[in-house]
C-alpha cells in the first residue's frame, strides 16, 4: 500500500511530517499493511506485515516533478501543505480527471463518460490532436469527433500498454467493426445534450473548482441563480452565502478569473448548456423547494444501504428538507449506517431520532410524522 500519489493532479502526502511518519513506521511503497480503525473515516496504517515481503517493495520518494507531464511540483499557494503540478491546463491527467467528473453522478451524471471514455476523448493514440484538449469542447463533439478514436490498451497489473506483435493493442470505442458509430457513441451524445438542461448547481460543481462541492454549489446556485451573478459578486457578497465563507469565495474568484476557465463558459454557453436557473428572480431571492421535508433538518451518516453519500443528501433537499453535516439541538432526525461515528454518539446524548436505511426511505415517502 503506497503513500496516495495522484498522477499530475495533487501529490498527497506533501509534508515532511508525513513522510517522516512513513519512514517511521517501515512502510515501503508495494507493502501488505495492518490498519486499525482510528476516526470516523480514515483509517490509521500501523506498520507493514514484514513476513510477506518478497523483495520488489521499495522506498516511497516524494517526487520533484508531475509524475505524468513533467512540470515541478509547488504549493498552490504560500502556506499550503500539500503540492500540485500548475500545469492545471494542459496536464494530461488533470484533463482526464477533469473531463471524467463532469460525467461522474455527483456533478452532469453523463452515461458513457466515465473514466475510459474520458482518456478516449483527451488521451487517445489517434486522432493528433485529440477531440478535446481542454473541457471547454465537449458539449460541441459531433459523431465525426469521435468515430475516429483509436486508444491503447493498458494492462491494469504493470500500467504499461498491452502490446501485440510488438505494437500496441488499439482499440476503437466508438466505432464498430463495419465502420458505424457504436452504441456509446451516440449514447455518449444523446446524454451530453440532456446535460445541457441539469440544475445549476450540478453545473457549478462540473466546473471541478476547488473547495466548491454539492453543498457550496447549491447554496451558491439558489442565492444568485446564474454562473454570471456569481462572476459579478465581490467577494464578501460570495463569503456572506450561508455555507460559503471566505476560502470558497476566493477560490471562485480565482478560478473565474483564468482566461481559459472563461473559455470553458462561454463555449458551454454557445454550446446551449443552461448557465442559470429559469425564472430565477437574481441575486438574493433564494429559491426555496416545498415538500413532505420542508423545515426539517437531517444528518445521513455512515454507509446508508441503497443510498451514496451524495444520494442522501439529493432525496433530503428535493423534498424541501434541510441536509446537516454536523449534529445539533436543531437537528430533527440522524439517519445513520454503519461507520456513522461521532455523530450517531451526539445524536444519542442529544436524544435526536435515529433512523436505519429503512426509516430514511420511510421518512423520504411518508414525512416526519411517520417515524418519529
Amino acid at each position: 500500500m503506497a503513500p496516495a500519489l495522484v498522477a499530475g493532479s495533487t501529490v498527497r502526502q506533501a509534508t515532511l511530517h508525513n513522510q517522516d511518519v512513513v519512514k517511521a513506521k517501515g512502510v515501503l511503497i508495494g507493502d501488505t499493511v495492518v490498519l486499525r480503525k482510528a476516526g470516523d473515516v480514515i483509517p490509521e496504517v500501523l506498520g507493514p506485515v514484514v513476513e510477506l515481503r518478497d523483495g520488489t517493495e521499495r522506498e516511497f520518494v516524494m517526487p520533484a516533478n508531475c509524475p505524468e507531464c513533467g512540470t515541478p511540483l509547488a504549493p498552490a499557494k504560500e502556506g499550503d501543505a500539500d503540492l500540485r503540478c500548475p500545469n492545471t491546463r494542459s496536464c494530461p491527467a488533470q484533463l482526464r480527471g477533469r473531463v471524467e467528473h463532469i460525467g461522474s453522478r455527483g456533478a452532469l451524471d453523463i452515461e458513457a463518460l466515465g473514466e475510459v471514455g474520458a482518456a478516449a476523448l483527451t488521451q487517445p493514440y489517434s486522432p493528433v490532436p485529440p477531440p478535446l484538449d481542454t473541457e471547454a469542447g465537449l458539449f460541441e463533439l459531433t459523431l465525426e469527433d469521435l468515430v475516429p478514436v483509436r486508444m491503447t490498451v493498458w494492462d491494469a497489473e504493470t500500467g504499461a500498454p498491452r502490446m501485440v506483435d510488438g505494437e500496441p493493442k488499439l482499440v476503437a470505442p466508438f466505432q464498430k467493426k463495419n465502420g458505424e458509430p457504436t452504441k456509446s457513441a451516440t449514447e455518449l451524445l444523446a446524454n451530453l445534450e440532456k446535460a445541457k438542461t441539469q440544475q445549476l448547481w450540478r453545473i457549478l460543481v462540473a466546473l471541478s473548482i476547488r473547495h466548491v462541492g454539492p453543498v457550496a454549489a447549491r447554496a451558491l446556485a439558489a442565492h444568485f441563480g446564474s454562473i454570471d451573478a456569481m462572476r459579478a459578486a465581490s467577494r464578501e457578497e460570495l463569503a456572506a452565502v450561508e455555507g460559503v465563507g471566505p476560502i470558497i469565495a476566493d477560490a471562485l474568484l480565482d478560478w473565474f478569473a483564468v482566461d481559459w476557465h472563461q473559455e470553458i463558459l462561454e463555449r458551454w454557453a454557445a454550446a446551449g448548456v443552461q448557465l442559470a436557473t429559469p425564472g430565477h428572480a437574481g441575486p438574493g431571492a433564494t429559491e426555496t423547494v416545498e415538500g413532505i421535508l420542508s423545515g426539517i433538518t437531517v444528518v445521513a451518516t455512515g454507509a446508508l444501504e441503497g443510498f451514496s453519500r451524495e444520494g442522501a443528501v439529493e432525496a433530503i433537499l428535493s423534498r424541501g428538507g434541510k441536509s446537516a453535516s454536523s449534529v445539533s439541538k436543531k437537528t430533527d432526525f440522524v439517519a445513520a449506517g454503519p461507520g456513522a461515528g461521532s455523530k450517531l454518539t451526539k445524536a444519542e446524548q442529544l436524544g435526536i431520532p435515529i433512523l436505519d436505511a429503512d426509516g430514511f426511505r420511510r421518512l423520504l415517502e411518508e414525512g416526519p410524522d411517520a417515524v418519529r
